[in-house]
């Protein structure tokens, strides 16, 4: 369902990795198949998005604003905007939550208006109201994945954005749903590889480690918690 070339071009550009990582992880029916994470990884996404543009950085521990300059991007600039006006800064993992709460709904409408995804309202049996984001333009997300094939399972180099968001994949236990059918051992080794490789700048790194540590921990307990319920 394209909505032509150099439009679907432009908006592949301009995705976001929050945007990005929903893609991956939303079903047209169910929504996030990936729920009691959700939050925790797309607060991740935001962070590295904005170490990623030089806007933020983690020094002494704590995540701070190193320019405030707005992005364009409506999730990353009320990111940027909260953490900017903390009046005590704090470390990645404490933000991971704040920032991912709104995350997800912002950041599907950002897709809906990038012709990406389109919005249905409707009622289950004419009395809950459901809001679903069925697929408009299946292009973006064929690229996101292709990018990802291409860094993890023929092992090329990816850039800095891919390399972040299949560390994000990793980091998320989500290597089972993004490469299907693919060698458990390769992919996992591959990934790996890309979460603790040089691909990124100094800033970028330390918001990495920052943010895939507490996320696995975070993913981790989540994990445990659906098994034992």
């Amino acid at each position: 369902m394209s909505t032509g070339g150099a439009e679907v071009q432009d908006v592949e550009h301009e995705l976001t990795l929050p945007e990005e990582l929903l893609l991956l992880v939303y079903d047209d029916e169910r929504g996030s198949t990936w729920s009691t994470s959700l939050e925790t990884g797309l607060g991740g996404a935001v962070q590295l998005d904005l170490s990623l543009r030089g806007r933020v950085d983690v020094r002494d521990g704590d995540l701070v604003v190193l320019d405030g300059t707005p992005t364009g991007e409506p999730v990353l600039d009320a990111a940027l905007a909260e953490v900017a006006a903390t009046s005590r800064p704090k470390p990645p993992k404490r933000w991971l939550g704040a920032l991912g709460k709104d995350a997800r709904a912002a950041s599907l409408e950002r897709l809906v208006d990038r012709g990406v995804l389109r919005r249905e309202d409707d009622r289950v049996l004419g009395l809950f109201a459901r809001t679903r984001y069925p697929e408009a333009d299946g292009g973006p997300e064929d690229r996101v994945r292709q990018r990802l094939h291409d860094a993890v399972v023929v092992g090329t180099t990816p850039d800095a954005r891919t390399a972040a968001l299949a560390s994000l994949v990793r980091a998320l236990r989500l290597r089972g749903e993004v490469f299907r059918g693919q060698d458990r051992r390769a992919t996992d080794r591959r990934l790996e590889e890309l979460s603790e490789g040089d691909w990124a700048g100094a800033a970028v790194k330390r918001s990495l480690d920052e943010v895939m540590m507490t996320t696995v921990m975070v993913a981790t307990a989540a994990s445990t918690t659906t098994s034992v319920t």
